[in-house]
């Protein structure tokens, strides 16, 4: 292997271990602390682990073609990567979420329909409540659609 090809090895390792430290660091955190994950959170989680897996794919394919020492641990990372991927997040994550996210939004439309029960006079403040609510909702509801992306993925 060329000395050049040696420094795009190193330097491809260094970046994939980077990011998978990211992902890594996110992962840990949100189970710590799932039930109070903000929709970017989660969206930044989801946009991680699609960045990493690109990262592996791309790199699994650039060092597939010569059969080197090197190359040999760069795919045992590579594997145990997606062993983590698969694991952690595919197998545990991932479910964790779509229910957490489905929940969320039932909480919220059961909160938006009682509100609308009382559909007298409104004060500014319940107005604006009402407003917040729905911003809410909506931003629940396409961070949803986005995990369900991901998820149509999986079993593609």
């Amino acid at each position: 292997m060329s000395e050049n090809n040696s420094s795009f090895s190193n330097e491809s390792m260094d970046l994939l271990i980077s990011e998978w430290k990211k992902l890594e660091n996110i992962i840990n955190q949100a189970f710590e602390n799932f039930e109070k994950l903000s929709m970017q959170e989660i969206i930044e989680a989801y946009y991680q682990v699609i960045n990493v897996t690109s990262l592996v794919k791309f790199l699994r394919q650039k060092f597939n073609v010569e059969n080197t020492t090197e190359n040999k641990r760069f795919f045992v990372r590579i594997i145990e990567i997606e062993k983590y991927i698969d694991e952690k997040f595919n197998t545990n994550f991932h479910p964790l979420i779509m229910s957490y996210l489905e929940k969320l939004i039932e909480n919220s439309k059961k909160n938006l329909k009682n509100m609308t029960k009382n559909q007298g006079n409104k004060t500014k403040e319940e107005v604006e409540n009402q407003a917040k609510i729905f911003e809410k909702l909506r931003q629940m509801m396409s961070t949803k659609e986005f995990v369900n992306q991901y998820h149509r993925g999986l079993k593609n």
